[in-house]
């Protein structure tokens, strides 16, 4: 076997060894959570439907500093929270306001090594203080109506919804 062969070899081991690790990593985080895993579907960082998800929103909102523009956004709401508890009040009345309903919903952390969960809202709702506890920055989003809910790491929880 040539040397090339076994580098090539070597290389998809070591990304397959990656994704074992990725995906044990974020059970373990769902059981921590608290949030049921037959409701989450796990997209891997760096495969097509996380990149996709990524891709939908870093062009579907204006970004300015690692956060989204939000008074480019119209109709925008933020909201500055002092705690985690504030925030999660103050994401039940938007959840309400904006009758967001209980849509399946993709949770983005800051981390590129973390994986993107898709699960139901009301989950989400329920598990809100420990995901959003979990980066610095989270971001709650549904491509399909075009909003997102992103909690800053600087106490700023912002809904909007894409242009």
């Amino acid at each position: 076997m040539e040397a090339s062969e076994r580098q090539v070899k070597l290389a998809q081991k070591l990304s397959e060894f990656r994704q074992r690790s990725q995906l044990k990593a974020t059970q373990q985080l769902i059981s921590e959570l608290g949030l049921p895993s037959d409701c989450c579907t796990i997209h891997l960082p760096n495969t097509s439907a996380s990149k996709q998800l990524e891709q939908w929103l870093s062009t579907s909102f204006p970004w300015q500093c690692g956060q989204i523009d939000w008074q480019q956004v119209a109709g925008s709401i933020c909201v500055k929270g002092n705690s985690h508890p504030e925030e999660a009040s103050a994401f039940d009345r938007i959840c309400q306001t904006q009758q967001l309903g209980n849509p399946l919903v993709n949770v983005m952390w800051f981390s590129a090594h973390r994986s993107t969960l898709e699960i139901p809202l009301e989950f989400v709702k329920r598990s809100l203080v420990e995901i959003v506890a979990e980066d610095w920055d989270t971001w709650i989003f549904e491509p399909i109506s075009g909003w997102c809910i992103e909690f800053y790491h600087e106490g700023t929880m912002c809904y909007g919804v894409s242009r």
